[in-house]
C-alpha cells in the first residue's frame, strides 16, 4: 500500500483553485438568469426553464464527458474548458435575448460539465492513499468559488449594471493564465502518485452497480436537504420578520460552513473508514437541523449552521466510495456523484416547493430535515453489501 504521505498538496491547491474558480462563473448563473429577465420583463416560467437548462448542461451530463476524459483527456481539458464557462456567463448578464442568453448557458454548462469530472480524476490521482482528503480539498475550492459568485454579480449589477457582466472576466482571464502554465506539472505529478498507487493495489473485482446507485441515492438525498435550505430559508426568514439582507447573510452562512465539514469528512474518513463516518455525520445532522426551529434564534442559527457542516460530511468520503468502486473511471465517477446526483437533490428540491405553497416553509423544512436518516440508511445496507470496499476505501 502505497505511503499516506505520497499526494501532492500543491497539486491539490490547483485544481480546487480551477474548481473554485469554475464554480464562481457557476454561482452567477441563476442570478444572471433573474436579472436578465426580470430586465426584460420575461414571464418567471421562462426563469425555472433556464435554471433546468443550466443544470442539465452543467451537472447532468457530467458522467458522459467523465467517461470520455478517463480515456481521452488531456492537461489542457481544465483551462479550455473554464474558458468556456468564463466567457458564456460574463457575456451572459449584457443580453436582451433569450435565445443568446440560452445558448450563452448551454456554452458555460458544458465547460462546467467537462472541468468537474476531469478535476476530479487529477483529485484522485494525487491523493495516493489519502483519497477522500484529496476529494475534500477539490470540494472546498469549488464550495467557496459557489458561494462567492452571486455577491460578485450581485455588487456589479447595483454598481455598474449589466456592463458589469464583462468585468467577471478579468478574474477568469488571470486564472486561465495560471492553469496553462501550472497544469503541465501538475499533470506529470498525477501520473506518478497514480502509477504508484497502482503498482501496489490489488485487483478489483466486478462493479457492484447497486453499491454506487446507493451512494448516489444518499448523496441526492443530501443535496435534496441542503437545497431546501437555501432555497426557502429566506422564505422562512423573512416571513418571520427578518430582513432580506439578514436572510441573506444566513444563506451565506449556511454554504460556507459546509467547507469546514467538507474537510473533516476527507480527514476523518481516511482515519475511520467512509462508512462509518458517513453514517454518523448523516444521523448526527438531523437533531441540529430539527434544533433550528424550537430554539431560540441565536441558538437555533448556531443549530442550522452545525446541522449543515455535518451535511456536508458525507460528500468526501461518498465520492472516494465511488471513485474506490470504479477505478478506471475516476472522473466518471465524479460525475455520477457530483453531476447526477446533485441534479436528483435538485429536481427534488423544485417538488418541496409545492409543500411550501400549501403548508408553509416550516412544514417543508422540516420535513426536508429528516431525509438524512433515509440517507444514512442507504450507506447501511452498503456497509452489510460490501465490507471489503469498507477496508480498501478507508486504507
Amino acid at each position: 500500500m502505497p505511503s499516506p504521505r505520497q499526494w501532492s498538496l500543491r497539486g491539490l491547491s490547483v485544481i480546487a483553485f480551477a474548481h473554485g474558480v469554475s464554480d464562481f462563473y457557476s454561482g452567477t448563473a441563476p442570478f444572471t438568469i433573474f436579472l436578465v429577465l426580470s430586465s426584460q420583463h420575461i414571464s418567471p416560467v421562462y426563469q425555472g426553464v433556464l435554471v433546468f437548462v443550466w443544470y442539465l448542461t452543467s451537472s447532468i451530463v457530467q458522467p458522459f464527458f467523465g467517461a470520455y476524459t478517463d480515456r481521452h483527456g488531456r492537461w489542457w481539458f481544465l483551462p479550455a474548458a473554464l474558458t468556456l464557462t468564463m466567457t458564456a456567463l460574463s457575456i451572459a448578464g449584457t443580453l436582451s435575448s433569450i435565445w443568446l442568453l440560452t445558448l450563452c448557458l448551454v456554452v458555460g454548462g458544458i465547460g462546467s460539465a467537462v472541468l468537474h469530472p476531469e478535476a476530479g480524476k487529477y483529485s484522485a490521482m494525487l491523493s495516493g492513499a489519502r483519497r477522500a482528503s484529496g476529494i475534500s480539498i477539490f470540494q472546498i475550492g469549488g464550495q467557496l468559488g459557489y458561494a462567492l459568485g452571486p455577491v460578485a454579480i450581485a455588487l456589479l449589477y447595483a454598481n455598474l449594471g449589466s456592463r458589469g457582466s464583462l468585468l467577471m472576466a478579468v478574474p477568469g482571464i488571470l486564472a486561465i493564465g495560471s492553469l496553462f502554465a501550472l497544469m503541465r506539472h501538475v499533470d506529470r505529478k498525477a501520473e506518478e502518485i497514480h502509477g504508484s498507487s497502482q503498482a501496489h493495489s490489488a485487483s478489483h473485482g466486478p462493479v457492484d452497480r447497486v453499491g454506487v446507485g446507493l451512494i448516489m441515492t444518499s448523496t441526492a438525498l443530501r443535496h435534496f436537504t441542503s437545497g431546501a435550505f437555501i432555497a426557502f430559508l429566506p422564505n422562512l426568514l423573512v416571513g418571520r420578520g427578518f430582513s432580506i439582507p439578514v436572510a441573506g447573510e444566513v444563506v451565506t452562512a449556511f454554504l460556507l460552513i459546509s467547507s469546514v465539514g467538507l474537510y473533516a469528512g476527507g480527514t476523518l474518513s481516511d482515519r475511520y473508514g467512509p462508512v462509518r463516518i458517513s453514517i454518523a455525520a448523516l444521523c448526527g445532522s438531523v437533531p441540529f437541523l430539527l434544533g433550528f426551529f424550537v430554539l431560540p434564534i441565536p441558538l437555533g442559527i448556531l443549530a442550522l449552521l452545525t446541522g449543515s457542516a455535518l451535511l456536508a460530511v458525507q460528500n468526501a468520503p461518498g465520492v472516494s466510495m465511488v471513485q474506490a468502486m470504479l477505478p478506471k473511471n475516476l472522473g466518471m465517477a465524479l460525475g455520477l456523484m457530483n453531476g447526477v446526483s446533485f441534479g436528483v437533490g435538485s429536481a427534488l428540491v423544485a417538488g418541496i416547493g409545492i409543500v411550501v405553497t400549501q403548508f408553509g416553509a416550516a412544514s417543508a423544512l422540516e420535513a426536508a430535515s429528516l431525509s438524512p436518516l433515509i440517507a444514512a440508511l442507504s450507506y447501511v445496507i452498503v456497509r452489510v453489501r460490501a465490507p471489503a470496499l469498507r477496508v480498501r476505501s478507508a486504507a
